[in-house]
């Protein structure tokens, strides 16, 4: 579940945002749409706690996240919110294999080869476990991103712009790779963008 209610950021009194109130039940997934320089990372950056807001407050499983201190937000973070970068933020000295098994320790979840196994093999990623990251192709990269957001099974999962750099038969795979693996995670997916090829992928829209 997220809920936010009065949300306001600024950076300085000419660059400021006020954010639509935004409520999803569980599992519900939305898009939000907007131009270059309208805050769309910024909100983004927001839900996942990455920045507090000035007003405002922002709840994911009833939580209120711009209410707790830094420490326990990062260790909230770890656990319920996943984040899928346009561009793969993978270390680049670990292989696929144990970028995954980071990601799982620092979530504080211990028990690893099961979900890790079953992520590789849901996003085809078997066949390339033990290479680093940098010999990795543009949609292997793509799925490993994903992969690193979704493989703690969050509660709600953040992607930014996911598919903006890529064609059109690319952009249907990862939309319906994101898709699928909120809905085994049950998770809230959102998806912060301005390519309006995937807008019919959605039904719940807010435009900024």
């Amino acid at each position: 579940m997220l809920k936010t209610v009065d949300v306001t950021f600024s950076y300085t009194k000419e660059s400021s945002f006020n954010f639509p109130d935004i409520e999803l039940t569980s599992s519900q997934s939305l898009l939000i749409f907007g131009k270059s320089g309208i805050g769309k990372t910024t909100l983004l950056h927001l839900l996942a706690g990455i920045l507090s807001p000035d007003n405002g407050n922002i709840f994911i499983n009833n939580t209120n996240i711009t209410s707790i201190g830094s420490k326990k937000l990062d260790a909230f973070r770890g656990r319920h919110i996943g984040i899928v970068f346009q561009n793969t933020i993978a270390v680049s000295s670990l292989t696929v294999y144990e970028n995954l098994q980071a990601r799982l320790y620092f979530s504080g979840i211990s028990k690893q080869k099961k979900a890790i196994e079953n992520i590789l093999d849901q996003l085809d990623l078997v066949s390339v476990k033990n290479q680093k990251p940098n010999t990795l192709s543009t949609g292997q990269l793509q799925r490993l991103g994903i992969a690193l957001g979704v493989i703690h099974k969050p509660d709600i999962i953040l992607a930014d712009e996911p598919t903006s750099s890529l064609d059109d038969e690319n952009c249907k795979l990862v939309i319906d790779l994101l898709k699928s693996q909120a809905k085994k995670s049950n998770a809230n997916l959102i998806i912060i963008t301005h390519d309006q090829r995937i807008k019919n992928s959605f039904t719940n829209t807010i435009v900024l």
